[in-house]
């Protein structure tokens, strides 16, 4: 973004962001308290953006001082509206479209304020008021900027300056670093979207506007406009009843409509509508716009323009006259002629705006036209509600509404630049409170870890699940990943397409979002490594930048990377891997539930898509199908607490030789002590720069045992070979691979190189060792792996993939009679890649510190498989591991508590500016009461903020009474709270 630093009305953009949005409350107390220090808000602005990452939830306020930072922070703790107050959690920026009105809302000096106050918006007016005065036509600047009406006030001047206001509107948001990706007109709006949008240049724009306002300009105060909340074929019914003549000439949606005629004739329609309790209001416009009557003058205009054709547009530009995008090449002349004669059709162009992708609209013009029937296209489009904004609103600060819709935009763009807001000469605060989630974890509450000597010690277990359940809701699929162009997602495609509760969509409209793995199927662990290395280095891991903002759930499809069956093979290890670091990718995605899926086989039959697709659709984050009895079968992954296995013997001569890799570090240390306390004779340290001379005299002194630390690049062949020769004697009886190398903290942004480091002393070094250190024929193998593996959690994903990669290497030791395993473990309390934040934040998820005794005690069992050896907080650790969507049984009402009558007033009252609630008549009718279009989508929003239910705006704008509003408030909260089963697709 380059421009202005500041807002348009000077104040500071202050921005809060948390990953959850409960957190935002708090967040904003902390700050509250911090402003008895009297900080200038340009300071707090620039501490929370050089200091914190930018989140999810954000939540922006607008502050000229420290006295409205503080009375914006209090509403963002009391969760209640504020009007410098804008909130967001759009996971991407929406794709905006600049929307341009026709006549009808215009009045002079309606740009009087911005051009007085904003140096973007007066160039971009004067420089477009010059091509009026060089196309020798009078200059519309007198119209829009004076403060009463020119004495003789004409079409060129009054339709120019809406023109002006508009092109100079869109250059402000512009400057503020909101850009358009489409722009739509609406009759003489159309003119200037064209401008916009590059089609036509500046000349042939100004052309245009004096030939339209010329052809009517000798139509006299005999003519006029209304716009009715109603069917189109309610106004042609009601058109059919007039005494005089009237015309159908716009469809703005399908409860919004204008018609023209002779002024009495509109007027009485518009007493008779009014009188029945709909809405229904006069436009400021003095000719029959869009009707038959104007065929000649439309003819006479062709005449009038230049022999022109529409350029290729930047952007897409759309027509209300067509309703559809206008090609390049098209003849310009013939089209203003049928843009002045043809019957609008907004409903048309706005459908289109929404096909190409828009998702939030932003209208140029001094008060909002067309935000009222966009809200009412948007409730028959499927998907979820478009963001709407505002230039300005009459009788409102034209720069304060400006900023706030500015505000709006650019925080529902997580990407947005908010650091070039800033100059460089802000003070960084001191003292300045930390973020809430730096400090607290955002699903579970803070609580004290404490050490414990119980040691859990559970397996995976696999159990069949029925899934052939109704979904909830028609669901929007999309298939995506490195493996989406197999057959396998071709078949699952087909699979999902015929699935009567799915809508195969792209994936940034996706609510579920499946990831088809690569093909990388080749048992060898270190040639899997190899794999995943360049798959990462190549990007292949980035299907979370596709997440779409109503994404939920985030699914990764294996093939052969789990174990659910005694008599399966060993799990291929990159899809193993992949699994593992698809769920530790998923917590920096807290919005999105990333869930696995795994099936046995790239040849995949129509029964086993079909199950896959059910599965798909379950509550289960862990699947897996698989052949039964019957069919293909789909099976959650459970933990269970397993039998205690016989403790192995160490007086049978397991402990003649030990080697430990990594025994430099903190795990392999304590092993190395334990064992020597327990009678080890020779122990062998292995690590790159070999271990402490202290700690080795220390084993020895106090145990006897021989001790000796090699430095060993295990991952290296050659240097295992060297070692081993000079040190492996006749052979290991007790091998423990504890060596690991992670580059925690950084996220899901992860290099090929820090991977490659994080698999190579985890995989690729045991690998080595299992090969080339010479072990006795009765030795035992300890993997010490994590259950970072089995769950995923916070951190560089590698990790928790190079863990699940090394109990694949321990499956297939076994499946050649060795014996191995690879121990899952918990918490260590020690030092180790976690730091002192790390342990405790874990911690808190429900695995505690295990005391090293305790835990190598644990792991020297005779285990059949690769046990999860922890010490747990079994409620908590449910929370954190449940593989199941969990909804507590017997919820009450969500709506039980709701107070409706005192929602509406307040809301009510809070619109129509009313100093008490109880003034509100609720017997009147809302039209009675005040309500407009555009207070009605105000008045929506506020009561779905409050209420949880979206009332219909067509209701609103119908007739009803306040008590009416009442039940219609508890209908859509009982509605939001308990949503059907099934939704009925759309075309």
């Amino acid at each position: 973004m380059t421009g202005p630093r500041t807002l348009p009305d000077g104040r500071n953009p202050v921005l809060l962001s948390a990953h959850d949005e409960s957190l935002l409350s708090a967040d904003a107390a902390a700050l509250l308290r911090f402003l008895d220090r009297d900080p200038r808000p340009v300071d707090v602005a620039a501490t929370l953006l050089r200091t914190r990452r930018i989140r999810r939830h954000r939540v922006l306020l607008r502050a000229a001082d420290t006295a409205e930072l503080a009375d914006g922070l209090r509403a963002v703790v009391a969760g209640v509206a504020h009007p410098l107050v804008a909130r967001s959690s759009s996971a991407t920026r929406p794709r905006r479209a600049f929307v341009f009105p026709g006549q009808g809302g215009q009045w002079p000096g309606m740009g009087a304020d911005l051009y007085a106050e904003l140096p973007v918006y007066r160039d971009a007016a004067d420089r477009a008021a010059a091509a009026f005065t060089a196309a020798g036509a009078a200059t519309p600047l007198p119209y829009l900027i004076a403060g009463d009406q020119p004495p003789e006030a004409e079409q060129v001047e009054i339709q120019g300056a809406q023109f002006l206001h508009a092109i100079a509107l869109a250059a402000s948001w512009r400057a503020h670093g909101v850009e358009p990706d489409l722009a739509v007109g609406h009759s003489l709006g159309e003119i200037a979207a064209a401008y916009l949008c590059g089609a036509i240049e500046l000349p042939d724009a100004v052309a245009a506007v004096i030939a339209r306002a010329q052809a009517v300009q000798g139509f006299h105060g005999g003519y006029g406009m209304a716009v009715l909340g109603c069917s189109p074929e309610r106004a042609e019914a009601l058109i059919a009843d007039s005494s005089g003549w009237l015309e159908l000439s716009v469809v703005n949606s399908p409860s919004s409509v204008v018609v023209s005629g002779d002024r009495a004739a509109v007027s009485e329609l518009v007493a008779r509508v009014a009188a029945d309790g709909e809405f229904v209001r006069e436009l400021a416009v003095e000719f029959p716009a869009h009707t038959s009557l104007l065929e000649p003058v439309a003819a006479q205009m062709i005449n009038q323009l230049p022999d022109a054709r529409f350029a290729a547009p930047a952007m897409p530009f759309i027509g209300s006259a067509t309703g559809a995008t206008v090609s390049a090449g098209a003849e310009t002349a013939a089209y203003w002629a049928n843009n002045l004669r043809s019957t609008v059709r907004f409903d048309r162009a706005a459908q289109c705006a929404i096909d190409h992708g828009a998702a939030a609209f932003i209208e140029m013009s001094a008060h909002p036209a067309l935000l009222t029937a966009l809200d009412q296209l948007a409730e028959h489009t499927a998907g979820p509600s478009p963001l709407l904004l505002g230039s300005g609103r009459r009788d409102t600060a034209p720069i304060d509404e400006l900023s706030a819709g500015i505000a709006a935009a650019a925080l529902a763009d997580p990407e947005h630049p908010w650091r070039e807001h800033l100059t460089g000469a802000e003070t960084l605060l001191r003292g300045f409170p930390n973020a809430p989630m730096k400090s607290e974890h955002h699903w579970l509450a803070p609580r004290a870890a404490t050490p414990a000597a119980d040691i859990t010690v559970a397996a995976e277990t696999w159990t069949p699940e029925d899934t052939t359940v109704a979904p909830a809701g028609l669901r929007r699929v999309a298939v995506t990943g490195p493996g989406a162009d197999t057959a396998l997602a071709d078949r699952l495609r087909t699979a999902l397409d015929g699935h009567h509760g799915v809508r195969l969509t792209p994936p940034a409209d996706a609510e579920l979002l499946l990831v088809i793995a690569p093909a990388l199927d080749h048992p060898d662990v270190i040639r899997a490594v190899e794999d995943l290395v360049t798959l990462v280095g190549a990007a292949g891991l980035d299907y979370p930048n596709q997440i779409g903002a109503d994404c939920r759930e985030v699914c990764l499809l294996t093939v052969g990377g789990q174990q659910v069956g005694e008599g399966e093979p060993v799990p291929l290890p990159a899809q193993a891997a992949l699994a593992g670091m698809h769920r530790t990718i998923g917590f920096d995605h807290n919005d999105q539930t990333f869930r696995c899926l795994d099936l046995p086989s790239w040849d995949c039959d129509d029964d086993t898509a079909a199950a896959a697709v059910e599965a798909l659709l379950s509550d289960a984050v862990e699947m897996a199908v698989r052949p039964g009895r019957t069919g293909p079968q789909a099976h959650r992954r459970t933990l269970t607490e397993t039998a205690p296995a016989p403790a192995l013997r160490l007086d049978d001569g397991l402990l003649d030789n030990v080697v430990i890799t990594g025994g430099a570090g903190a795990i392999g240390m304590h092993f190395a002590r334990y064992l020597a306390a327990r009678g080890a004779r020779r122990i062998v340290l292995l690590s790159r720069r070999g271990a402490d001379p202290a700690a080795i005299a220390e084993l020895t002194e106090r145990s006897g045992a021989a001790v000796v630390a090699p430095p060993c690049d295990i991952t290296d062949a050659d240097a295992v070979r060297s070692v081993a020769a000079a040190h492996a004697g006749d052979g290991a009886t007790l091998l423990i691979h504890a060596a690991a190398v992670a580059t925690l903290g950084t996220g899901g942004r992860f290099t090929a190189d820090e991977c490659a480091d994080t698999f190579g002393a985890k995989v690729v070094g045991g690998a080595r060792m299992a090969e080339l250190w010479p072990l006795r024929p009765n030795a035992r193998m300890l993997l010490c792996s994590s259950v970072s593996g089995v769950w995923g959690g916070r951190g560089h994903p590698a990790y928790p993939g190079a863990n699940r990669m090394l109990d694949v290497l321990a499956g297939q030791l076994r499946a050649k009679d060795k014996r191995c395993a690879s121990i899952r473990w918990g918490l260590w309390q020690v030092e180790g890649i976690a730091d002192a934040a790390e342990v405790a934040q874990i911690a808190r998820s429900g695995l505690r510190p295990m005391p090293p005794a305790a835990a190598i005690e644990a792991a020297l069992h005779d285990h059949p498989g690769d046990p999860i050896v922890m010490a747990a907080d079994a409620q908590r650790l449910r929370v954190f591991v449940d593989t199941r969507h969990a909804e507590p049984a017997g919820q009450p009402d969500p709506t039980a508590d709701l107070d409706a009558p005192a929602a509406v007033r307040a809301e009510l009252s809070a619109v129509l500016r009313l100093a008490d609630p109880d003034d509100v008549d609720l017997e009147a009718s809302l039209f009675d009461l005040g309500i407009d279009s555009l207070l009605a989508l105000d008045l929506r929003k506020r009561l779905e903020r409050a209420t949880g239910g979206r009332v219909s705006l067509a209701a609103l704008l119908g007739g009803m009474t306040g008590a009416g509003l009442i039940a219609e408030v508890r209908r859509a909260a009982q509605q939001a709270a308990t949503p059907e089963k099934v939704e009925s697709s759309r075309d």
